[in-house]
């Protein structure tokens, strides 16, 4: 095999193979031997058929079949002898090939960037002591307390925060709703229909008019003054738990102190996650603002794309020409600090085994309430969404090892205001 190398630019390269004429014709009569081996043509038993018959009766077929796996052996051997890791597929040009003579392609990748002297040990970080009043405690209790109260149904009038279903008739537009619900009292309702529905009773009737505001929820009411008459089906009240020793029994813990507890410790380990995670952010802008380097306009056009298409998935009407600028910026992030990530993890020879990959599938997949078998078909249904899953995995062990050896900086205030200090890393190998 002979090649050429062009450097386009520092993350794109051009190859030029050749593969010598006889490699190529021994694999093609190879080829129509398979062919020879149960084909049936007048006069001769398979596996007896001339090989200049077979050519002329499969040539193209083995052609063909031929190229479609030279092509793709010759690409990988040719990268690898370069020694450089492609971060795009090749983009090959046309080609013109001839029996028995030699045979050129020519095709472009991009490439990762040398990303020279990267700087990931010790990097500052900013700490901050975890403390936890009673007051968060408490705030912690009422919000569980909350969601395991429940609405009941109930046959008196109708109080402040109560839930009530109604159907009702728009008089203006002659329009029916069924079986709406209504919080009286709510904030996003016009005050008037909470008035009109206080101290009714289930199949009591109903009629109000009431402006919104232009900023409505529902759009087809936003601005308009609209008169409702309707019937209230059901009225259901909040029956709140309380916090004693049965709440805490039935959560499983022995008692309202054992219940506290758990909360702190749930709490202080809450707030530990919060800190770590804000912690990382600033790894993060460190790696980025301390690194520059060309970025492969391929890999950021893809990135480009999949951030389009996201926020078209989340709002259909979205024009990406309005947020074209936005997208770039964050594509242009994300694509610089994955290939940092990626060339660190190379570097500390950072991987995952087939064991920590099936334990994270399970991890996401129990958080999602579905099996691993349909998480694996719903987000990794082919080989290129599953090696991206596992290089996300690798990218976030990588920012683990980072932050394991970050340098902790404590903002203390001094005789001259506040002054950093430095505190041993995260962690250190042993």
């Amino acid at each position: 095999m002979q090649k050429t190398v062009e450097d386009i630019n520092p993350t794109k390269k051009r190859f030029t193979v050749e593969i010598p004429a006889d490699v190529l014709e021994e694999r093609i009569n190879n080829a129509l031997r398979e062919y020879g081996k149960s084909a049936r043509l007048p006069g001769f038993r398979p596996g007896k058929v001339p090989l200049s018959l077979l050519d002329k009766r499969f040539g193209k077929d083995a052609e063909s079949e031929v190229l479609e796996r030279v092509i793709p052996e010759y690409y990988l051997k040719a990268v690898k002898e370069e020694n450089i890791t492609p971060v795009t597929p090749p983009v090959f040009e046309e080609y013109d090939f001839k029996r028995k003579t030699p045979f050129k392609m020519t095709f472009t990748i991009e490439v990762r960037p040398e990303i020279q002297e990267i700087r990931y040990e010790g990097l500052k970080i900013k700490d901050e002591k975890i403390e936890v009043t009673d007051e968060d405690v408490e705030n912690t209790l009422q919000r569980l307390r909350l969601e395991k109260s429940s609405y009941e149904k109930v046959d008196g009038p109708i109080e402040e925060n109560d839930l009530v279903v109604v159907d009702y008739r728009i008089t203006e537009e002659d329009k029916e709703v069924k079986d709406q619900f209504i919080k009286v009292g709510s904030d996003i309702i016009p005050e008037e229909i909470s008035r009109e529905l206080l101290g009714k009773k289930q199949a009591d009737s109903f009629e109000v008019t009431a402006p919104f505001p232009e900023n409505y929820v529902n759009k087809n009411f936003s601005g308009k003054t609209l008169t409702l008459k309707g019937t209230i089906n059901e009225v259901k009240r909040l029956n709140e738990a309380e916090l004693n020793d049965r709440f805490a029994k039935d959560l499983g813990y022995k008692d309202l102190t054992e219940l506290r507890t758990a909360v702190k410790e749930s709490v202080i380990k809450a707030k530990e996650e919060l800190l770590q995670n804000r912690q990382k952010g600033e790894i993060i802008e460190q790696l980025l603002k301390e690194h520059r380097f060309s970025i492969p306009e391929g890999l950021l056009e893809t990135e480009i794309n999949a951030i389009n298409n996201e926020e078209k998935r989340k709002n259909p009407e979205v024009d990406p020409d309005a947020i074209k600028d936005e997208s770039r910026e964050k594509a242009t992030r994300n694509v610089k600090l994955n290939l940092i990530l990626d060339a660190v993890a190379d570097r500390q020879e950072i991987s995952i085994s087939d064991e920590e990959l099936k334990k994270k599938i399970l991890e996401l997949s129990n958080s999602m309430y579905i099996t691993p078998e349909n998480f694996m078909k719903m987000y990794l249904p082919d080989e290129n969404a599953y090696y991206y899953f596992r290089q996300n995995i690798i990218r976030e062990k990588t920012i683990d090892y980072i932050y394991e050896r970050a340098v902790s900086v404590e903002e203390d205030s001094g005789p001259s205001g506040k002054e950093e200090s430095e505190t041993e890393p995260k962690g250190e190998d042993e």
